[in-house]
This record gives C-alpha cells, sequence and structure tokens, in this order.
C-alpha cells in the first residue's frame, strides 16, 4: 500500500513516517519545500505525480497561539489547503485520512465527548474553528473512505520548546534550565505517547475504518501542576520555580475524550507518562528558547 502524508516535516509527521515505514508501507513524505498545499494545482500534481492508495493529511498551522497570531494564514493552512488535498485524493482515487484536533469540542467542561456527537460547544479561537471547517471540508470533497484522527495531547521529541508551544516540553526546559515555570490554575490533561498516536493511524488504516477517531489517553488524567512539579523532580530542580497563573479566557482547562471506537479496533496506550517524559527531557535540555 502506497502512502502519501502531507506535512511530513512536522512533529507527528515525522514520527509517522517512520512508523509507517516500519510497519512495511511504502511511504511518500512531502512537506512545505515540496510545494505549498495552500496553491491551486499543487496538491493535485502531488497526487497524481506520486499515485498514493491513501492520503495522509497532516500538514497545518497547529496551535492555539500561532493561529491567532494571523487568522486569515490560519484559514488558508487549515480549511483551504483541506480542500484541495481532499478534491484531489477524490479525483485520483485515493482515500483519505484526514487530521483534526480535539480542540474542535470547545469548552465542554467536565463532559466526555464523543466523536460522533454535533460540535456545539463554543470554540477556543481560530483554530479551533478553522480544524471545525476542515471536517467538513473532507466530508464535502472526499467522502469515500474517509477517516478523521482527532489527536489529543501527544508528546515525544521532536518540538523545541519556546512561546506557544506545548506545556510539557516548556516545563522540562524552564526546569532543566532553572527558568519561572507559569501553570495555568485548573488546567489538567491526559498525555499521550507520540508511538502510541501513530500506532492509531496505523490501525484506522489497516481496518479501512471510517468516520472520526479521538486517539489519545482518557485513563490518566493530570493537572498540569502535576506536570510542572514531575518536570522538576525530573531535572532536580526546586518546586518554587512554579508560578501558578490565571488561564486565558477562552481556554478549555479539561478535555473528557471518549476512546471506545479506536480501542475497539484493538489500540490501546502503551507508554506511560514517567517513562515519556523523561524520553523528551533528555531530547529537549540541548535547546535554547524560541521566541518566534
Amino acid at each position: 500500500m502506497r502512502i502519501l502524508i502531507t506535512g511530513a516535516a512536522g512533529f507527528i509527521g515525522m514520527h509517522l513516517t517512520e512508523h509507517l515505514a516500519d510497519k512495511g508501507y511504502d511511504v511518500i513524505g512531502v512537506d512545505f519545500h515540496d510545494g505549498d498545499l495552500r496553491i491551486d494545482g499543487v496538491a493535485d500534481f502531488l497526487v497524481r505525480y506520486h499515485k498514493p492508495d491513501v492520503v495522509i493529511h497532516l500538514a497545518a498551522q497547529v496551535g492555539i497561539y500561532f493561529n491567532e497570531q494571523d487568522v486569515v494564514h490560519s484559514v488558508n493552512s487549515n480549511t483551504i489547503m483541506t480542500i484541495r488535498v481532499a478534491k484531489a485524493a477524490a479525483k485520483y482515487g485515493a482515500r483519505l485520512i484526514h487530521t483534526s484536533t480535539s480542540e474542535v469540542y470547545g469548552k465542554a467542561g467536565e463532559k466526555v465527548l464523543d466523536e460522533d456527537a454535533p460540535l456545539v460547544y463554543e470554540p477556543t479561537g481560530i483554530y479551533a474553528i478553522s480544524k471545525r471547517w476542515s471536517e467538513d471540508a473532507a466530508r464535502e470533497y472526499a467522502p469515500e473512505g474517509l477517516a478523521i484522527i482527532r489527536p489529543c495531547m501527544p508528546y515525544g521529541p521532536g518540538c523545541p520548546p519556546g512561546v506557544g508551544r506545548r506545556a510539557l516540553d516548556n516545563m522540562l526546559w524552564q526546569a532543566h534550565h532553572r527558568k519561572p515555570i507559569p501553570v495555568h490554575r485548573g488546567a489538567e490533561r491526559s498525555w499521550c505517547w507520540i508511538g502510541d498516536l501513530c500506532a492509531g493511524y496505523e490501525i484506522v488504516l489497516r481496518n479501512g475504518a471510517t468516520g472520526a477517531f479521538n486517539v489519545g489517553r482518557d485513563d490518566d488524567y493530570r493537572s498540569m501542576l502535576d506536570i510542572a512539579r514531575l518536570s522538576c523532580d525530573i531535572a532536580g530542580a526546586e518546586y518554587d520555580l512554579i508560578r501558578e497563573v490565571d488561564p486565558p479566557a477562552r481556554k478549555a482547562m479539561v478535555k473528557r475524550l471518549s476512546t471506545g471506537k479506536i480501542s475497539s479496533l484493538g489500540w490501546k496506550p502503551t507508554v506511560g507518562l514517567e517513562e515519556g517524559i523523561v524520553r523528551v527531557y533528555d531530547w529537549i535540555k540541548q535547546f535554547t528558547w524560541r521566541e518566534e
């Protein structure tokens, strides 16, 4: 089976390309240097040229902070790009596996979120909105065999620390360098090892499963204060680095996701947080802080 992965140089794309290649798939990874998928004709050319059986669409502008910096760029990167990729996949007979985000659920509080429920809760910004639109675009233009993956809190080596980047990575870097560690008061997450997320993609791919799938852990919720303390423990830092702060008004403080659909296909997490976070620490402490 030939797989074309867009956004292959990104965090998930990098790991997924390696994971599927190790499983014996014929994997082709493309990223911005292969062409800007927002431009008309680029996706059509890449799909026509590579002749994949499946397109896994990962290319996007990721993250709440970066999307809010330029909302037009966000819509172009998350919605318009998906329209072009979906049309190309359908035109050349390739199945589409589209990557969305758990942010599409919005501020649902303590409610357990099922993939098949309408997305009716208040969105947390243009990232959530543009990814909701991207899901609609995928359903409209490449419905045959469509699967939508909604990753929730994946982590692992591969992302540098910095402004607007993953909180877990930033806390590890801050603890290592003895910098203040801001923590949003009341925030809670259940983190999923990147290898387990990749396994979820492969299960959906192998089974020909369709519809939306939450892929993330629902069995190990931790407060972000606990993550900050764990980061200090790993780095040998004192807890007095930690500063609890009020969260942004539109932030979803908790995410309660149902993972019954992906679990019914045989998926289960394999790497616990205490093991995975040490792997991230060993990788991330080499980096300098990125302001952009």
